[in-house]
């Protein structure tokens, strides 16, 4: 019955595509569309989309459905990948790592040339031998250094969005910019977290940064007054959180609403979504996020290398959905990166794509400009975050 469900899914999703990509009407196969490009046709393209559409990472799985849709909707629209039409193969690991592996595999069975997930530190780390397994090229959405680290121990691996270490060099600037030395850690008790910690513990250990106080809460948690009272105590200069919502929005209202905390609290990229402006409230205002310009799309100089990339992604994904998540672009930049790699390979030879993932060159994403080598998997530098804050309920890029 599973095995069904998945396979009428995956049937539905494709159809979906194609008849987005059609416009609804029949065209003989090698016909132009109504924007000029040539209609795909041949056997479709299958790229796996393992993501989080329900459990406790849903917020970034329907971020990422969403993005998945979109790209494949204006890729299909015009002219597919080397002719063909692309179908993607959405399942949903329901935010549960064994579940994330299971479908790994499945999704290799079912004749995928790529996958695109698991999108978190925690469902990734967990299906990482049934990824390494596979040998398609893999695009996690977690940020943990060790999703892609080290290189020879992750050959397939990818991943989008920025390196824990990159978010902690980012906050870095701005707090010596503020002359803030002395910072209270809170972060949220499992692989996510555990790569922040680790990321700071390592800032320390060169002597950026002094830790105080690190305090630890559990996905789940509905209150978190009694660790932050626990690091408030130690008199730090800054509080940093490091958790996706709804986590991070619990953080800042505990922080604000029960314990006044006047000093300058910062989040880490994941908490970068609607949902955390929703559950934080008024209790938002002045926040402080290192994050991918994506939240501040309109708000970027045309003077930026990312402006184009970030216009286009930025008007599609609002245009449709209403706001900006901060998870989405991790999805449209991996998917347009594997795009890019079978373009350049010529194939969809899974090993083939690995290698011209790793020779590709440079790529304006919308999450930043990605350089990948054999050497790196990701292939970002922290200098393409920016510091935003919260005013007015609103995302507000810091000059």
């Amino acid at each position: 019955m599973k095995l069904t469900f998945w396979r009428t899914a995956a049937l539905v999703v494709a159809a979906l595509l194609f008849l987005a990509a059609c416009g609804g009407e029949e065209k003989a196969p090698g016909t132009p569309t109504p924007g000029g490009a040539r209609q795909p046709s041949g056997e479709p393209i299958k790229i796996g989309l393992n993501i989080e559409q329900s459990g406790s990472a849903s917020v970034q799985g329907e971020a990422y459905a969403r993005a998945a849709t979109l790209w494949a909707e204006k890729v299909n629209r015009e002219g597919g990948i080397l002719g063909r039409p692309v179908e993607l193969v959405i399942v949903d690991n329901k935010s549960d790592p064994t579940e994330a592996a299971v479908l790994t595999r499945r999704l290799v069975q079912q004749g995928v040339v790529a996958i695109v997930g698991p999108g978190t530190s925690p469902t990734t780390l967990a299906a990482m031998d049934a990824i390494l397994e596979s040998r398609v090229p893999v695009f996690s959405m977690g940020s943990a250094d060790q999703i892609v680290v080290p290189v020879q121990q992750r050959p397939n691996v990818f991943k989008t969005p920025f390196h824990a270490s990159q978010n902690v060099d980012a906050m870095l600037v701005d707090m010596k910019r503020r002359g803030i030395q002395r910072v209270g850690l809170l972060t949220v008790n499992n692989p996510y977290g555990e790569s922040g910690l680790a990321a700071w513990r390592a800032a320390e250990q060169r002597g950026e940064i002094q830790i105080v106080a690190a305090e630890k809460f559990e996905a789940n948690a509905t209150d978190v007054t009694p660790q932050l009272t626990r690091i408030m105590s130690a008199n730090p200069q800054a509080v940093v959180v490091w958790a996706i919502p709804p986590g991070a929005p619990l953080a800042r209202r505990n922080a604000v609403e029960n314990l006044r905390i006047n000093v300058p609290m910062y989040h880490d990229a994941g908490a970068g979504a609607e949902l955390f402006l929703r559950l934080a409230g008024q209790s938002a205002e002045g926040a402080f996020m290192v994050h991918p310009k994506t939240l501040v799309w309109d708000q970027i100089p045309q003077s930026d290398r990312q402006y184009q990339a970030l216009q286009e992604f930025g008007r599609l994904y609002t245009q449709r959905y209403g706001e900006m998540s901060g998870f989405a672009s991790y999805v449209w930049d991996a998917l347009g990166l594997l795009k890019a790699a079978i373009e350049k390979a010529g194939s969809t030879d899974p090993q083939a794509i690995t290698r011209a993932l790793e020779n590709l060159g440079e790529y304006v994403g919308a999450t930043g400009v990605f350089r990948m080598s054999p050497q790196d998997h990701l292939g970002l530098r922290s200098e393409d975050l920016v510091l935003v804050t919260i005013r007015g309920g609103k995302w507000q890029l810091v000059r």
